[in-house]
């Protein structure tokens, strides 16, 4: 387990940093910071967080990623899709294709957030991970929260993801409602 307050590996049954004596334990953390104001949730020394640019450009990245391919299987399998035509009767607003491109979004950024990698394509370009608050590696239940909280992230004027360049921690909202933290690496 590594500490959040200089990033030092522990063992994982380690109660204290061995490097800086913080405590490893995140509520044990929070009362020492209550009381002391030492060991609070700041940056790690040496760790800086991915901020709202870095991500806009990740975003781009992995739009591109998704994009490109699914029109192109679009064409191949659902060409009237692309040209809006609607079988007759149908009148349909939500299509057979959106449930599709919904569940591939989904899978692509729960995957890879969940995965050994920690990021999509876009994050691992701009050289930032998913972590959860004590920099581990996220559950997919977890990536897959945080996936969908991206929903209220931009139903809410966009306001979730503008908190990014506002918070401390750089979170957005999606970030806060699923424990998740965005985490440059170092190279």
């Amino acid at each position: 387990m590594f500490c959040s307050q200089c990033g030092t590996a522990n063992p994982d049954d380690a109660r204290f940093c061995e490097q800086c004596g913080a405590p490893l334990d995140p509520e044990e953390r929070r009362l020492v910071a209550q009381e002391t104001g030492f060991f609070g949730d700041g940056p790690a020394a040496g760790i800086a967080y991915g901020g709202f640019w870095r991500r806009v450009a990740a975003a781009l990245v992995d739009m591109l990623v998704l994009i490109l391919p699914l029109t192109i299987l679009q064409l191949l399998l659902a060409p009237a899709s692309l040209a809006g035509d609607q079988p007759p009767g149908a009148g349909a607003f939500w299509t057979w294709w959106d449930t599709m491109n919904l569940a591939v979004g989904w899978l692509y950024w729960a995957g890879m957030h969940s995965s050994s990698y920690q990021a999509t394509v876009g994050k691992m370009l701009m050289g930032m991970k998913v972590t959860d608050l004590q920099g581990e590696r996220i559950s997919f239940a977890r990536a897959t929260g945080r996936y969908f909280a991206e929903i209220l992230s931009g139903l809410l004027l966009m306001i979730g993801y503008i908190m990014v360049a506002f918070t401390r921690r750089k979170q957005g909202l999606h970030d806060k409602i699923a424990g998740t933290l965005v985490v440059r690496v170092s190279s």
